[in-house]
């Protein structure tokens, strides 16, 4: 699949009105950046992966770090070794209490939904390091948001650049999931793509570009970490969008991957715009409505 647009248009119904989503779908050869190396940091070491591993080739809960991701891009090699991992917040969650297989393994401790705040904050911590054994997990699920509704936003304190990238994770690397762009108030980016990954579900490793090799040992321990790389340029390729920073992403996740996002650059994230702070005409105005709700109760 090498077209930028891979499927065609379809409807989203949102009532009242429906959306037309434009889906790129980034699989290994298409429209994903094709990775030549992968640097980690295990126990204080570095280790260098200069070919995807076949199968599991380590099982361990503890650390194992994402340093850099060298890759070629437009005949021009790269290496990123900045990642966007300044602060982020989970927004508009679609999961509920009674969602049930859904959480977050974290060097082997597990943070289901049945407490939504602590899934929350270690939904978003998921994005504040680069361990590959602290990800979200969707097993055996049921009561999952329904259609139309998607599982949760991600939106970060310091936004992606066009020029910047995107390293998704997935546990064995063989379903999808879908990511939409949001502008700074948190709202989609009206015209933009919505970014497909491993679309259709498939067998083991064959949706995503590169086998890190290294899998949970308490946790699915024949099931290694896989990843595809991005341009978050693509979120604008062909699109109706002028391109601009996104703050952050509406996940949908109806293949059930498991996942973790990396923001990736070869600048320091701490140079790119910063999420706003609410005015405070903004603020008086939630005030006022709070105010006015109470007296209406």
């Amino acid at each position: 699949m090498k077209s930028l647009i891979t499927t065609g248009i379809v409807l989203a119904v949102l009532a009242p009105l429906a959306q037309a989503i434009n889906y790129i779908d980034i699989l290994p050869g298409g429209n994903d950046v094709l990775i030549t190396r992968v640097t980690y940091e295990v126990d204080g070491e570095i280790v260098v992966q200069d070919a995807p591993a076949m199968g599991v080739a380590v099982s361990r809960n503890a650390p194992v770090y994402l340093k850099s991701v060298s890759m070629m891009h437009g005949g021009v090699p790269h290496t990123l070794d900045s990642h966007n991992s300044l602060g982020a917040s989970v927004a508009n969650l679609g999961l509920t209490a009674a969602t049930g297989g859904v959480g977050v393994f974290d060097n082997g401790v597990k943070t289901g939904t049945g407490n939504l705040e602590a899934f929350k904050a270690a939904l978003a911590g998921t994005t504040q390091d680069t361990d590959l054994m602290n990800y979200a997990y969707y097993d055996y699920v049921t009561r999952m948001p329904g259609p139309g509704v998607a599982d949760y936003d991600l939106l970060f304190q310091r936004g992606f650049k066009a020029d910047d990238y995107l390293l998704v994770s997935e546990r064995w690397g063989n379903t999808h999931f879908t990511l939409t762009p949001l502008d700074a108030a948190g709202q989609v980016i009206t015209g933009a793509n919505t970014l497909r990954f491993g679309y259709p579900t498939g067998d083991a490793y064959t949706k995503y570009d590169w086998n890190s090799g290294y899998a949970a040992s308490s946790y699915f321990s024949d099931q290694a970490m896989a990843f595809s790389v991005a341009s978050v340029a693509k979120f604008f390729e062909c699109s109706q969008a002028e391109p601009q920073t996104v703050f952050g992403f509406r996940v949908d996740n109806d293949g059930e991957a498991d996942v973790k996002f990396f923001g990736l650059s070869g600048e320091p994230f701490i140079n790119n715009p910063p999420i706003p702070e609410p005015s405070s005409a903004l603020l008086t105005a939630l005030a006022a409505l709070g105010l006015m709700l109470r007296r209406k109760r």
